[in-house]
Order: C-alpha cells, then structure tokens, then sequence
C-alpha cells in the first residue's frame, strides 16, 4: 500500500513539474523557422550598428522570449509594441 501511494506522489510530481511550461509556444517552432529568425535579427542588428557578439546575444534572447510568447506566424504579426516589450525585456544596453 505505501509502494502505491509513493508511485502516486510522484507521479503528481512529475505532472506539476512537466507542466510548467504549457504555455509555451516554442515547440510550435521548426529548428529552420529558428534558424531564419535568428539570422534575420542578427542581420538587422549588425546593419544597425551593432557588434557581433552583443547582436548573437541580444538575438538569442529575443528568439527566446519571442518564441515563448508567439507561434512563427504570430511572431511575423506582431505589433511594434510588442516586439517592443520584448525588446526591453532583454534589457540590452549597448
């Protein structure tokens, strides 16, 4: 009976934990419809003046943060606002 109640419990467990994610978004996400984001951003970075590796980083963050949040065809919607929120929730200063 204790052996029951143990499997119970931790299989309560695993379903809070595996669950702590279920809003997000990013398995909505292709490794290719990451790739394409990324280089993007990168691009728009460095044509903006920004150094390399503070644009891998920044882009990083923003795909994260995007991905989290938005499916790709979402993601290629949304609004400067948003994209703007996002960008001060990377909270990079160069």
């Amino acid at each position: 009976m204790k052996i029951i109640n143990l499997l119970f419990v931790a299989f309560g467990l695993l379903l809070i934990t595996g669950s702590c994610n279920c809003d997000s978004k990013a398995d909505t996400w292709s490794d290719e419809q990451k790739a394409e984001w990324t280089k993007s951003c990168k691009e728009f970075m460095k044509t903006n003046g920004v150094e390399d590796k503070n644009a891998v980083d920044f882009c990083d963050c923003m795909l994260e943060k995007t991905s989290k949040e938005y499916t790709p065809d979402e993601a290629a919607k949304i609004t400067e606002e948003e994209e703007r929120k996002l960008w001060e929730s990377c909270d990079y200063t160069w």
